[in-house]
């Protein structure tokens, strides 16, 4: 963009004293504006040391100030710059002297929260839990909510429960001196509740603040925003309701909605023209983003002309729509460099189908985000465990892994003692040094030697095993025998259907909150992932190359390469081609959409998605998922 101004950028940028909100829409030039302003400002005598700009990420803090000073001759300012949470926690370490040893690493808050599970031992203290009781607290403490009042949408832990591990996980963080950075937030607020004289040393300090992205603030955030700008209320805000997509984490639109409530008579400009897209790409978007009925009400225009297009394509099945997208991109390199070529998911377990197929096409490409790898989840583990001890790796780590799932009523205390008993340890007849692979090991009766060594068959012989036990057992002998040998392909199919495992994660999972579809889905990717390997050593070895393909994709020094990411990871980038797979209802908008609230700001994060494509937009979606006819999502309908 020339520094020529339009005459919305014009007025945000001449504003000086008083509230002001600048609605930036998508490629609206944004940081153009609050960077001419900060220099505007200076120029017309407001000391840069009062002038205070927040952003979300430290990435585009580091990316706002290198572009101001750019702009002032690299001169050096005294404007500051920083992040919420990088501003808050100087303010605790100036005014209470707190220091970066105080802050929680993520492994002491795995630490605290095990220790605060363990007085209840009726609630799973598995990775899963652990993970979903920090995300809710962290929900709790940017809302600013006591936890007796936080509704979860989990049914990991009931109410009662739930409450006291919340006040006992506290109770750790203090004795151990800790906090996180939610914490940083509600101690900065107490911090000035209570003491007065020094929240007016702040304000004094900075008079003019202005913030970046503010439809992404949280309501603690915010209060701490509303003490230090008062009185004067020198607050200069710019965002984007319509790209609102941080709810998970807090996020609050209804703030940036409420501002003009909030200060009276404060101005307010609407950065309406988009110089990023072609007309068609601005116009389908705004098309979609209108059936959003709580927002600020916008017209949106292209500034530049353009060839291109959105287009919409069906494909059969899920095979035919990654050859499809392939195909897109192998065309698009013909007229395009590849990092102008990007591919943007709902979520990142998408993403590892077209890695693996854009690595087998020989196509170079880059991981904006670290993708879950499939293989690393608890079903893959699962299922690679199975198929390992009945080709050879009789380990009791494999053993134990699966023996119970589903339920056998196996326990480890028997699996133990005769281990112990033999004295071998893991490493038995069967399994020599990792290399026991697609052996046919046999008693001298003739039978395949499952044990290590032979403990299942020595259950069956044991009067204190119960006849239960003993009839599960020989049938999990019997399965083991059969998949001695099978194409992992087959091999994984049968354990989840003969054996019973799917239904068993099926129902394991729906009690975790995450449903039913969503495990078949990982299930399918797992299994789908050994169908065209010759072998289970060849397949093993496709995990390891794909394994090492996401590892330098994701590789910080080299982002060359098509670009992969989620949508929300897509926020605040433009590429010259878009690609959008797997546009399907219960993917987006996802299926657990219940409320009208959650379904526009999937609508929100659809919009931000289409809203990076500079001049060609594809959105893709499947008619057959597994032989099932699905819906394409209601969104490309609205468009």
């Amino acid at each position: 963009m020339s520094e020529q101004m339009n005459n919305e950028q014009r007025r945000a940028v001449m504003h000086l004293d008083g509230p002001m909100m600048v609605l930036a829409g998508p490629g609206s030039g944004k940081t153009f504006v609050i960077t001419r302003r900060i220099r505007n400002m200076i120029q017309s005598g407001i000391a840069p040391e009062s002038i205070l700009v927040i952003t979300f990420t430290k990435a585009a803090a580091v990316e706002m100030q290198e572009r101001f000073e750019s702009l002032m001759d690299d001169e050096i300012s005294g404007v500051t710059f920083g992040t919420f949470h990088g501003i808050y926690f100087n303010f605790l370490k100036k005014s209470l002297g707190y220091s970066a040893s105080d802050i929680v690493t993520e492994k002491e808050k795995r630490r605290f929260i095990k220790e605060a599970l363990s007085s209840y031992p009726m609630v799973n203290a598995d990775d899963f839990t652990m993970t979903y009781l920090l995300d809710s607290f962290s929900k709790i403490k940017n809302d600013g909510i006591e936890p007796e009042r936080y509704e979860s949408p989990c049914r990991l832990v009931d109410k009662e429960n739930f409450e006291k591990i919340y006040y006992d996980y506290a109770e750790i963080m203090r004795i151990a001196g800790k906090i996180d950075f939610d914490d940083m937030v509600l101690k900065c607020w107490q911090l000035f509740s209570v003491n007065p004289e020094i929240l007016e040393m702040w304000r004094a300090r900075f008079k003019y603040i202005l913030i970046d992205e503010f439809q992404d603030i949280n309501p603690m955030q915010y209060e701490v925003i509303r003490m230090l700008a008062a009185p004067l209320n020198n607050l200069f805000i710019v965002g984007d309701d319509d790209q609102s997509i941080y709810g998970f984490r807090g996020s609050c639109p209804q703030i940036m909605l409420d501002f003009p409530k909030e200060f009276k008579g404060a101005e307010s400009v609407l950065l309406k023209y988009n110089y990023r897209s072609i007309p068609e790409v601005v116009n389908t978007a705004c098309k979609l983003i209108g059936h959003n009925k709580n927002r600020f009400k916008k017209t949106l225009m292209a500034a530049n002309k353009g060839n291109g297009g959105v287009n919409v394509l069906a494909f059969k099945d899920k095979k035919e729509e990654t050859e499809g997208v392939i195909n897109l991109v192998k065309t698009g390199l013909r007229f395009l460099d590849r990092n102008d070529i990007a591919l943007i998911f709902r979520t990142n377990s998408s993403a590892g189908i077209y890695a693996k197929a854009l690595s087998e096409a020989g196509i170079q490409y880059y991981m904006r985000e670290k993708i879950k790898n499939i293989f690393y989840g608890t079903i893959a583990k699962d299922l690679m465990a199975v198929l390992a001890y009945a080709n050879g790796k009789k380990t009791r780590e494999n053993l134990l892994r699966f023996m119970n799932k589903p339920v056998r009523y196996i326990r480890r205390c028997d699996i133990d003692d005769r281990i112990n008993a033999d004295g071998k340890g893991a490493e038995g007849r069967g399994y020599e040094g990792g290399k026991g692979y697609l052996r046919d090991k046999r008693d001298n009766a003739g039978r395949r030697d499952f044990g290590c060594p032979g403990y299942l068959i020595c259950m069956l012989h044991d009067p204190e095993i119960k006849d239960y036990v003993k009839k599960n057992v020989k049938e999990l002998i019997y399965h083991l025998d059969t998949l001695c040998g099978m194409h992992p392909f087959a091999g994984m199919n049968y354990i989840r259907k003969v054996m019973g495992y799917e239904a068993f994660m099926i129902k394991e999972n729906e009690k975790r909150g995450i449903p039913k579809d969503e495990t078949i889905n990982e299930l399918d990717e797992i299994t789908d992932s050994a169908k065209n390997t010759d072998n289970y050593l060849h397949w093993l070895e496709s995990i390891e190359e794909y394994e090492e393909s996401l590892k330098n994709a994701q590789n910080e020094e080299s982002r060359d390469g098509v670009q992969l990411m989620t949508m929300h990871g897509s926020k605040g980038l433009e590429y010259r081609m878009v690609i959008i797979p797997d546009m399907n209802e219960g993917n987006i908008p996802s299926k657990k959409c219940e409320k009208p609230a959650e379904l526009e700001e999937e609508r929100r994060v659809f919009y931000v998605a289409m809203t990076r494509a500079k001049e060609k937009l594809f959105l893709c979606h499947l008619e057959k998922n597994r032989e099932k006819r699905i819906t394409p999502s209601r969104f490309l309908k609205e468009i």
